[in-house]
């Protein structure tokens, strides 16, 4: 904690900002006065009132959002206090959130001509007794920020409003800006999700990376700030979920190079969902959040990665030595010339055909050595998540590998 002489010099640091910015002749001094009050010092929340006064700002004029993103690089550059650098970084968050569609943009912009807003690498804290546990957490902060940006300006990254708003003028122009409706994971088509994919599970890297440590976990502004995370991860975690279960529908029916990338995928959320459960049950061992609102993180089982590497090894096997009429080899028919037929070991009617994960472990001389656990936990999937991703797909008879994971 600052000593009282520290908190002192912060309070006249900030009302000597604040008045230097009201009698500034800037066209945009109002906006830079809510900024500053915004990300004072104090070691207390974000007064609501200031947060609000910036959506109202940065939504009535796009050109607002550009002045927006220059004072609050101006403010993380010139401070060296990680209370300030933690209610800019959440000021960015909340407007990222609730805030102009414009404004990642600029911020962007600004980024490109030097400003410090989300590039923190360097920042370090010399307020606190404990510099180094603030330090990183704010840095952490910065890096989650960074990549959540890239994934909303490529189209990765789904809008979410995460606070009520209450004023209906910054809801309307907010709404009426945004570029395209947010699309559901159910109603994609697997390359994308798969390109998706990649992107979230990055982003929720950035967001298990930011666990704190030393006094930081201690400190209720960093609850507050890693309580916004942790929100948005629960979206990531479902996202990625239902994706992969979209994904392994339709996995033996995918192109090779697709089934590659869905095989990496899932061994990938095998290993980061163990990592998003310790995560969580560090942030509800020091109060962040309820416990209710957590999901049930299961994990994926080894024997379903072990199940889609062998098939993959056998396609590949197959396809390096140029054999059409493996039995594992998963092809469309091929368009038939002239009145000729079809060859019988080309057609999808072929009965040695394999279409599902249980044609794959009885057909293959190295699947008989493997054996499905049948528990729950073989896919990770939150079971409150069952349900919903069940009765989305609309159908009467789910796949074969499906009643491993939801039995």
């Amino acid at each position: 904690m600052p000593s009282k002489l520290q908190r002192a010099i912060g309070a006249v640091k900030d009302q000597t900002s604040i008045g230097l910015a009201k009698v500034s002749s800037n066209t945009y001094s109002n906006l830079e006065v809510a900024v500053l009050k915004a990300t004072t010092h104090d070691d207390v929340p974000i007064d609501e009132r200031y947060v609000t006064e910036v959506l109202h700002l940065v939504s009535s004029n796009k050109f607002h959002a550009a002045a927006c993103a220059r004072a609050i690089g101006k403010r993380i550059g010139r401070t060296r206090n990680w209370i300030v650098a933690l209610k800019s970084l959440m000021l960015v968050l909340r407007i990222f959130q609730d805030g102009d569609p414009y404004f990642p943009r600029e911020v962007l912009h600004a980024m490109k001509r030097g400003a410090k807003i989300l590039n923190l690498s360097s920042f370090r804290d010399d307020s606190n007794s404990s510099p180094w546990d603030f330090t990183s957490f704010v840095r952490t902060f910065a890096l989650y920020l960074d990549e959540r940006l890239e994934c909303f300006l490529t189209g990765k990254l789904q809008r979410r409003y995460k606070h009520e708003i209450k004023d209906s003028w910054i809801e309307h122009r907010t709404m009426s800006r945004a570029r395209r409706p947010n699309d559901p994971v159910r109603d994609m088509k697997p390359a994308m999700l798969l390109d998706k994919i990649s992107y979230w599970q990055r982003l929720l890297e950035r967001a298990i990376a930011t666990r704190p440590t030393g006094p930081a976990k201690a400190n209720r502004l960093v609850h507050i700030s890693l309580y916004a995370i942790v929100q948005e991860s629960f979206d990531l975690y479902k996202d990625v979920s239902d994706g992969l279960t979209l994904i392994l529908d339709s996995f033996f029916h995918l192109q090779f190079q697709n089934c590659v990338s869905a095989f990496q995928a899932c061994a990938k959320a095998a290993k980061q969902f163990k990592e998003l459960s310790n995560f969580y049950s560090l942030c509800k061992s020091i109060g962040v959040g309820r416990s209710s609102e957590y999901p049930s993180v299961q994990t994926i089982s080894e024997e379903l990665i072990e199940a889609l590497q062998e098939f993959l090894k056998d396609q590949n096997s197959f396809a390096s030595h140029a054999k059409p009429t493996s039995r594992f080899a998963v092809h469309p028919p091929q368009p038939s010339t002239g009145n000729q037929p079809e060859p019988s070991n080309t057609t999808t009617e072929t009965p040695d055909q394999c279409t599902s994960l249980e044609d794959l472990i009885n057909a293959s001389k190295q699947g008989l050595a493997l054996q499905f656990r049948r528990s729950r936990g073989l896919f990770g999937l939150a079971a409150e998540f069952e349900s919903d991703v069940v009765s989305q797909r609309k159908v009467t008879k789910r796949p074969f590998w499906c009643s491993f994971i939801f039995e």
